[in-house]
């Protein structure tokens, strides 16, 4: 999931210094984990300037917020892997 988002959201793996690239999308995608939740995925840009990733699990039929977590980076597979990984533990 966390290739996949990045392929479609920052495809050129910006790191977030420099110039923003037209290919890099902040906007919230959502994806299915099972019949019951799903995650939004987004990047957002922190008061110091730094980017980050925003994980969000969500319950399908209500749209409740079930968990939230940011992880650093908006670059890096295995950092987004591992927010996916943590925000998902313990509820699913």
């Amino acid at each position: 999931m966390a290739k996949k988002h990045l392929s479609r959201m920052n495809p050129s793996l910006w790191n977030g210094t420099g110039e923003q690239p037209k290919d890099f999308n902040p906007i919230i995608a959502t994806y299915p984990i099972d019949g019951l939740c799903e995650l939004d995925i987004s990047f957002e840009r922190e008061d110091s300037g730094e980017w980050c990733h925003l994980c969000e699990l969500r319950d399908k039929g209500s749209e409740e917020l079930l968990a939230a977590l940011h992880g650093y980076g908006i670059d890096s597979p295995q950092n987004l892997a591992d927010t996916i990984a943590d925000v998902c533990q313990g509820i699913l």
